[in-house]
């Protein structure tokens, strides 16, 4: 089966109407996308491929990896729909181009090249919503300023054309890891109560329920002696629609709850922030993080520490101070733990800012530093991460 076809086949399965080719790129990086973490794929007894996670006891045809890039798909369809409106391909790469000079002039004139206005211009063509989708809006600057930089060194010395497929590449990859690869599952829900996650599956109906719900269903009647099976899923206390993060105090909360909670409750501080699953690695993200650079707030391993270390002693940026982790998430400075307070402000701000907070950072034409709150349109000369 040729590329073309297996592309168009796939735009059919995600819902994305043939005609819009300016989304097939969603379709082809869909193709050979691997499961999910926990699920497994299996032939039966129809000979017909069949998904089932072990822990949730979900089984479906779809591969639970398309439900993602569909969502992803809706998701930049409504925001091209609602503001950039780019008709296709050929009209984004030309109006990217328009962007990519300008930052390629700033270069040449000795400025920053990334400004607030490039940066919300150049988003638009891609479909992200600056004003919600922070983490995917901060990459976005990043990637423009290596751009401008591999570029503008690019065309001194060669005098080449100037090319933006490797930069539409690499934003869509983005893209594609955020929405799609590092999603967590959705929450599995009770079908008798719909606000209640599920607790167990009856195995004759392929039902879930949550306690509540078993016990106004089964307690009578012919699903009285309906065989069951456990499921098992970690859910927020707070928002049971979501997946927990953390645990606090014999409590599970999601990022989202554990905010709401620590709003009303800033006592919560003094116990300890345990993160499920551990810290990642923000160099490598399959690696889980052994230290927290207290300067710069960055998770790493302990190669990802080294590396980026090798990195800073040739630019003399080096770390200067630096916290290391256990295997229960307790934090260590110098040998001595940290007191759930310090800690639990601390691994906030950190993870607040590797997620991409509402905060972008540029520097102005006189080379002086300032931040664009990419929420409300705002510019500032202080630091708001300091009072965070």
């Amino acid at each position: 089966m040729s590329i073309q076809l297996a592309v168009r086949e796939r735009m059919q399965l995600l819902e994305i109407p043939e005609t819009e080719l300016l989304w097939a790129w969603i379709a082809q990086s869909s193709l050979g996308a691997p499961l999910p973490e926990g699920w497994d794929d299996f032939l039966d007894e129809d000979g017909q491929k069949a998904y089932y996670h072990g822990k949730t006891k979900r089984l479906q045809r779809t591969h639970p990896m398309l439900e993602r890039f569909t969502v992803l798909y809706k998701k930049v369809k409504d925001v091209n729909d609602r503001g950039g409106k780019v008709e296709s391909e050929r009209k984004m790469e030309s109006m990217l181009y328009v962007i990519m000079n300008e930052l390629l002039n700033r270069c040449n004139r000795e400025l920053p090249p990334v400004t607030p206005e490039l940066l919300e211009r150049c988003s638009l063509l891609f479909a992200v919503d600056t004003s919600e989708d922070f983490k995917m809006t901060n990459i976005m600057k990043v990637a423009m300023a290596d751009y401008a930089e591999e570029q503008y060194d690019v065309l001194v010395t060669t005098q080449t054309k100037l090319t933006v497929q490797n930069f539409v590449d690499r934003v869509r990859k983005e893209m594609v890891r955020i929405e799609v690869h590092e999603k967590p599952d959705a929450t599995v829900m009770c079908s008798e109560y719909s606000d209640k996650p599920a607790v167990v599956k009856n195995l004759v109906t392929f039902d879930f329920y949550s306690l509540e719900g078993f016990a106004a269903t089964h307690s009578t009647g012919k699903r009285k002696n309906h065989e069951t099976a456990k499921v098992e899923q970690t859910v927020c206390s707070i928002f049971p629609r979501r997946l927990a993060t953390c645990e606090v105090d014999n409590q599970f909360y999601s990022d989202e709850g554990y905010r709401f909670v620590l709003a009303k409750h800033p006592a919560l501080r003094s116990k300890h922030l345990k993160i499920l699953g551990g810290y990642r690695c923000q160099e490598y993200v399959e690696k889980k993080a052994e230290v927290l650079t207290e300067d710069t707030l960055e998770f790493l391993s302990w190669e990802g520490y080294f590396k980026l270390f090798r990195h800073k002693q040739l630019t003399g940026g080096l770390y200067n101070y630096l916290l290391t982790i256990d295997q229960e998430g307790y934090f260590f400075r110098l040998g001595q733990k940290l007191p759930p307070e310090e800690a639990s402000r601390i691994v906030d701000k950190a993870r607040f800012l590797a997620g991409g907070g509402e905060w972008a950072s540029f520097t102005d034409d006189q080379h002086d530093a300032y931040w664009y709150n990419l929420r409300d349109k705002v510019v500032t000369k202080t630091n708001p991460y300091f009072s965070y």
